[in-house]
């Protein structure tokens, strides 16, 4: 295996290269944990792990970066399993020493507060936090504020700011971030809903996802298994499996708050569902090729489809023949295209300002 090049090399994010050029002046106590949370590369757990070796844990919240880290480590030579966590809130301390990096792209706001109070909560007393922000360095500083009372800026420049914080007794009251909000279909049941900060569309129900089920609803039949893929906090997935009475349910997501707000949202409708923790679609080593009979999905468009192009390539792979895809898109153009590149052909059935794309597996 090729060395990982150097750091001048790599490809980083402002707050990491800040964290890695800091990395070399921090210091531990004998046997004393550090935690790395906020990483999608893994260079800066990489770099720690090597300074305190078998001292080091990284939190994802995302499968998909959480394996980049492991892959990065483990071209290291370096084992990753014990390191890496994707776990919907942080792994347990007590930690001496916690790096936080975030940028205004990689997590909303309510989510870096709800961070930034769990590892207040992760460290032990008298323990570090050290957290770069990428984005407006006076609004990093009054989001600290809110939890931290003694906030030391380390650097500020132009693109990024570093701070240092100690933590010195417990915080008074941990906020809850979580949200309950009600949606239904047509003729079925109201439904309560929670979301977690980082869920895709936290405290309100989405209008593609809400497009999405009452299509799927009118259609799905008892007999179904379901498959609903990136179901975020289980939306559509528990909407049409309500109004039909599907008792086969699998949702699937990368991340990790979105499978536990959709386990607690099974756990209230009383539906007995699977879940899956995967950024391809489909559980990982078992044989789930031609199970269902109807997937649906309501799939990202950025990074130019690629990530909509897994959802289609995994719906065609996971259909039985005669069985249904259902995706949703704002607006047809694109996403059309690549239903048909799989499925052949694709009916559009508009409802809520949205197109429901929809293709049986021959």
């Amino acid at each position: 295996m090729p060395k990982p090049k150097p750091t001048e090399t790599r490809k980083l994010t402002y707050a990491e290269a800040a964290l890695l050029d800091l990395l070399p002046t921090l210091a531990l106590p004998d046997d004393a944990r550090v935690l790395v949370a906020g990483n999608r590369s893994g260079w800066l757990p990489l770099e720690a792990e090597r300074k305190w070796p078998k001292r080091v844990a990284a939190h994802a919240f995302d499968f998909h970066h959480a394996r980049t880290i492991k892959d990065r480590l483990a071209e290291a030579w370096i084992n990753p399993n014990a390191i890496v966590h994707c776990t919907p809130a942080l792994p347990e301390g007590p930690f001496a020493l916690a790096l936080f990096m975030t940028t205004p792209q990689s997590m909303p706001a309510e989510l870096v507060l709800d961070q930034l109070e769990d590892l207040h909560a992760q460290l032990a007393e008298g323990g570090t936090l050290v957290a770069a922000f990428e984005g407006d360095a006076d609004d990093a500083l009054r989001t600290l504020r809110l939890v931290w009372s003694n906030v030391h800026v380390v650097t500020r420049a132009k693109h990024v700011a570093v701070f240092r914080m100690v933590k010195h007794g417990e915080l008074a009251k941990r906020r809850n971030f979580a949200s309950d909000w009600e949606a239904s279909v047509p003729d079925g049941e109201k439904m309560v809903f929670t979301s977690l900060p980082g869920c895709f569309c936290h405290r309100r129900a989405d209008a593609g996802g809400l497009a999405l089920a009452e299509v799927a609803a009118r259609e799905a039949k008892p007999t179904d298994r379901l498959l609903d893929m990136g179901c975020g906090c289980g939306l559509v997935g528990l909407l049409v499996a309500k109004k039909a009475g599907i008792t086969d349910v699998t949702l699937v997501d990368s991340h990790a708050r979105a499978i536990a707000a959709a386990k607690i949202n099974a756990a209230r409708a009383g539906i007995d569902a699977r879940f899956v923790l995967s950024d391809d679609g489909l559980p990982r080593g078992e044989d789930e090729v031609g199970r269902w009979s109807l997937v649906v999905g309501n799939p990202p468009y950025y990074s130019d489809y690629r990530i909509a192009d897994v959802f289609m390539e995994t719906a065609y792979r996971a259909l039985r023949p005669g069985g249904r895809c259902l995706m949703v898109v704002k607006t047809a153009t694109g996403l059309l295209a690549l239903q048909e590149k799989y499925f052949r052909t694709a009916e559009v059935i508009k409802r809520r300002g949205y197109c429901v794309l929809r293709s049986v597996r021959i």
